[in-house]
């Protein structure tokens, strides 16, 4: 990444007397301009990126192309270019020219999701770092691509990953924030056709796995098994 530091060109803009809308929310949480967009959550106390604004405040984002491929995207504050990130387009690519603006990992900054956060596509996720004064790359398990449907989650401080690789199979990743790697805990598969069993290595319907040890906590048939577990909600969201 490389540019401008962002609070330097907050500052600067600042005193050019265009910054009236990040003044008064500095008065009133202390964060400014980085201060997170309020989202709401629905009845399960969740929220995904559809629920996340595309615009917010002065920011704004550039997608360059480079050979048919996003090879990077531009962070802009009131034209301004203050942050470059670049892809690789090997093992780190955004695959969609979309942004939302959220709070990842609840810390109360702004956060920037460069591409859709969907099931089979691939996005960046950019955290604000208050020590280092710019957004940084998370990470997925060590990984930098994103990829799957996110609820987020944030009285728990949790995420949920949806992710599906055939018609058969449907897997839940409950995650929670290590630093600036979003760390898998534990596994809920849904295998709808049991003659796919083998090839996920279950043996009922629904299995609740450690996502590490790849031991089985739950493998049943019955859902009520479920009740007061975080997967009892995604059963509830499969079969909405």
């Amino acid at each position: 990444m490389k540019g401008l530091d962002l609070k330097t060109v907050l500052a600067a803009v600042a005193l050019l007397g265009t910054v009236c809308n990040a003044a008064s929310q500095e008065k009133a949480d202390g964060r400014g301009a980085l201060a997170a967009p309020q989202v709401e959550v629905d009845a399960n106390g969740l929220f995904t990126v559809e629920d996340c604004p595309t615009v917010y405040d002065r920011f704004n984002i550039v997608f360059h192309v480079s050979d048919y491929e996003i090879s990077s995207a531009d962070i802009l504050w009131d034209g301004v270019e203050c942050q470059t990130v670049s892809f690789d387009n090997d093992n780190d690519c955004v695959t969609r020219m979309a942004v939302h603006y959220l709070d990842a990992n609840f810390d109360g900054y702004l956060d920037i999701l460069l591409g859709t956060g969907t099931n089979r596509e691939y996005s960046a996720l950019l955290l604000w770092n208050e020590d280092e004064n710019r957004f940084v790359r998370a990470t997925n398990d060590g990984f930098v691509i994103f990829n799957g449907d996110f609820f987020y989650e944030p009285e728990r401080k949790a995420i949920y990953r949806r992710t599906s690789s055939s018609y058969a199979e449907t897997t839940y990743t409950m995650m929670v924030w290590q630093g600036s790697d979003l760390q898998s805990e534990e596994t809920f598969l849904i295998i709808g056709d049991k003659s796919r069993y083998d090839d996920y290595h279950v043996t009922h319907l629904y299995t609740l796995r450690n996502y590490y040890s790849d031991e089985d906590i739950i493998s049943t048939d019955d859902p009520i098994r479920f009740e007061g577990t975080w997967s009892e909600w995604a059963i509830k969201k499969l079969m909405e």
